[in-house]
């Protein structure tokens, strides 16, 4: 019961610290410098990963998380969902860019819009934070 509790308690803490450190009221853009690279090589272009992750972190079913993550094992960038906070995840993988796509988030503005919820997180993301979470670990490979 108690390893339970800390999974998904302790996954629910971890998410969102780093929900509102992706945000920033000048966020928007586009990555620069190494992020950019890998996310141009592993989805063929920033408007590649754009569509992937709004479709992703749109279409969850039920509460959770749109994630853009290092797999640590290959080396590579991917996009996945978290349902709850810790289901349906990649052993492996550490979190660089996430989303709450839990109804407390967004239901207020966007009602059961999520996919206007999430084009409007992509509005404020802080690619700064994300690109130094990114180089951070990349360079432990």
């Amino acid at each position: 019961h108690l390893a339970r509790e800390l999974a998904f308690h302790g996954s629910g803490h971890s998410m969102h610290v780093l929900f509102w450190n992706c945000m920033s009221p000048k966020g928007a853009g586009e990555p620069k410098r190494e992020l950019d690279k890998a996310i141009r090589l592993e989805f063929g272009s920033f408007e590649g990963f754009s569509e992937l992750f709004l479709s992703v972190s749109g279409s969850l079913e039920g509460s959770g998380w749109g994630i853009l993550g290092y797999e640590s094992l290959s080396g590579n960038l991917v996009v996945l969902q978290a349902e709850k906070h810790q289901d349906l995840t990649v052993q492996g993988t550490i979190p660089l860019l996430a989303v709450d796509v839990w109804e407390h988030a967004y239901y207020l503005r966007y009602q059961n819009k999520r996919g206007d919820y999430v084009k409007a997180f992509m509005e404020v993301i802080n690619w700064d934070y994300v690109e130094a979470r990114y180089d951070a670990v990349a360079k432990q490979g």
